[in-house]
Formats: structure tokens, sequence, C-alpha cells
């Protein structure tokens, strides 16, 4: 009878960004614990777009679960097959996933990843910062095959686009990308939610493209709102409400997405940050610099000069593909892989 083979456990961290330094999976956000009888899983390739991180991971039979850290990550995954065949689970419910299927987790939680054979799984990290819907809206979606919901065909072919290694987007065009992806996760979501909350989502999307066509004015009060979109002060916080945000938390996202666009607009090179900002109702230097720290992860400054005077020899970091693994110090592998130890 042959012999079983053993089963051994792999800590996996700082995997998710490249240009993560630590060497301790503590002072990471991203650490997990590979089960594995064969070989750990490596990271073919990388992309960062915005705030938003993808990774492509190819591996074999695993199972999967999270490491936990003192760096606590909120925001959804979205994990996307390519090839093979997956399953996880979170909040008691698994899904199983074939290839081309997709599935919302979190890291907030405990979850597992489980897989027979060889895979190919792209995983997405979205940001709290970047979502419209508030965090805890988001676990009747955990762990539940929203495949033939009808904007899952949309979700889907951005993943495929995101999971292709052919896909190297620009730098002005990387924070589009993501903007285009959060919105076709936000259609899933709308399209899973219950008739009542649906219809309440669609009229928080007719107020909020009167919004977008008006936030350059002065006042963007939920009075003002509420009478440009016809309907009562008292309707608009409801609505706003069951979508878990207000109507100023949502304008202020939206201004600093206006910011951040004009920012990457190699027109407005010669224009200065603060006069943009003010353009957008930020007229105070320091409150718009920790509010868009706060949005997108570093200050404007920073920001600008990263997107638009680094040029192509500095792109090639965000977005990477692997090659087969070589040596000791072969890149295929992830920052930091280590033993567990027990």
């Amino acid at each position: 009878m042959p012999d079983t083979p053993d089963t051994h456990e792999t800590l996996l961290f700082a995997w998710l960004r490249a240009d993560d330094d630590a060497t301790r999976p503590q002072d990471t956000s991203d650490a997990i614990v590979v089960r594995s009888t064969g070989p750990a899983p490596r990271i073919s390739r990388r992309l960062e777009l915005d705030t938003v991180e993808c990774a492509v991971i190819e591996g074999e039979e695993v199972d999967v679960e999270p490491f936990p850290t003192a760096r606590a990550w909120r925001g959804v995954l979205l994990g996307y097959l390519d090839a093979g065949e997956l399953s996880v689970d979170q909040e008691g419910r698994r899904v199983d996933l074939e290839r081309g299927d997709f599935v919302f987790y979190t890291a907030a939680q405990r979850y597992r990843i489980r897989s027979a054979a060889a895979h190919r799984f792209l995983v997405v990290r979205i940001p709290t910062s970047a979502l419209v819907l508030r965090h805890g809206l988001f676990t009747d979606v955990l762990a539940t095959d929203l495949n033939d919901l009808p904007s899952a065909p949309l979700l889907r072919s951005l993943l495929a686009v995101l999971a292709d290694p052919a896909y190297l987007p620009s730098l002005p065009a990387r924070a589009h990308a993501a903007d285009a992806l959060v919105a076709a996760a936000h259609a899933v979501i709308a399209d899973a939610r219950e008739p009542g909350t649906a219809e309440a989502m669609s009229q928080f999307h007719r107020i909020v493209v009167w919004i977008d066509a008006h936030l350059a004015d002065d006042d963007l009060s939920t009075e003002r709102v509420a009478v440009g979109s016809f309907v009562s002060a008292r309707t608009v916080r409801r609505v706003f409400a069951l979508n878990g945000t207000t109507v100023s938390a949502l304008v202020r996202q939206r201004r600093l997405e206006r910011i951040r666009n004009a920012l990457l607009d190699p027109r407005e090179q010669g224009t200065a940050i603060g006069a943009i900002a003010a353009r957008w109702g930020f007229r105070d230097p320091s409150v718009f610099s920790r509010a868009f720290t706060q949005q997108f992860g570093i200050p404007p400054r920073r920001y600008r000069a990263l997107h638009l005077h680094q040029g192509a020899a500095a792109a090639a970091p965000a977005a990477t593909t692997t090659p087969d693994p070589g040596g000791p110090h072969d890149p295929a592998l992830p920052p930091a892989r280590r033993p567990l130890r027990r």
C-alpha cells in the first residue's frame, strides 16, 4: 500500500504587496497558513489598481486559513477562479467554485480555502475606503454563490481581464479600472439583496446621480439634495441609512475621487493641488490632506508624484508577472515564506 504524503504547513506573509518589507507575520495584514502535501502556492502576478490590490496565486492541493496579525485589515476580498476547482468557507457557509466563478469573503472573520488539485486563483483586496456600502452590509453575500445573478457576467469579465498576464494598464488608467471593478461588485451586491432593499438601492443610485451632477455646488446638505431629487429629507436619510452611508460621507468620497482624477490628469500638472482641492470644496489644506490620505492611503502630493512623475520605469513593480521558480532568489517566491513552527 503506497504511503500517504505528509502534510506540511507554511506561513506566507507580505505576499499581496511586493513592496512590503515586513519580516514578521504579526506586522503584516495578509498572513496565511497553508497546509499542503506538495509545494506551497506561488504568486505569479501582482497588480495594484490605486488602493485595490490584486494577486494571482497558483498552487496544487492546499488548505488555507488566515493567520492572526496585529495589522487588522478591513475590507472585502473578492476571489476569482481562473483554473481548477476550489471551495471557500465562511460564516457557516460554503461555496464550491469552478473555472470562471467568483466569491466574496473577508479577512475580518475566519475563512477557509481548499483545493484538491492544481488551480489558479485571483485574489482582489478592496479596502473599506473604496466601498460605497458599509462593510457590515456585505456579510449576507460572503461565501455565497452569486454567479447566476444578472450582473455576474459584468464582474466576471473584469476579473478575467485582471487575471490575464497580458493586461498591464497605464498608471493613469489604474484608478479608473479600480472604480469599474468596485462598481461591478456593487452591482452584484444589489442583485443579491431583497426586493425591498433593492428598490431602496435603486432610489439611492438615482440620488447619487444627482449629487454627482452637482458636486461643485457649495450647498450639498441633505435638505438641498432632497429638493433636487424631488423627495423628502427624511426619505433621503432613510435611503442612505439602508445603504450604510450618509449624504455628507458620500459627497466627501465623491469629491475626493474627482480630486484624485484631476491629480492623475496630465493636463492638470500645472495646477496647484490646493487649487484643485478648493475647486471641489476642500478649502482647508490640512483637512483636505487628512481626508485624502485616509481615502487613498498616501498624501496627495506623494500620490501625484507617484502617478505622474515616475514614468514607465516605475510602472513595472505595480503589475508584474513572475517566471517559474529557478533558484533560491527566484522572484516567483513571495516576499516572505517561512515554515510554520508549532
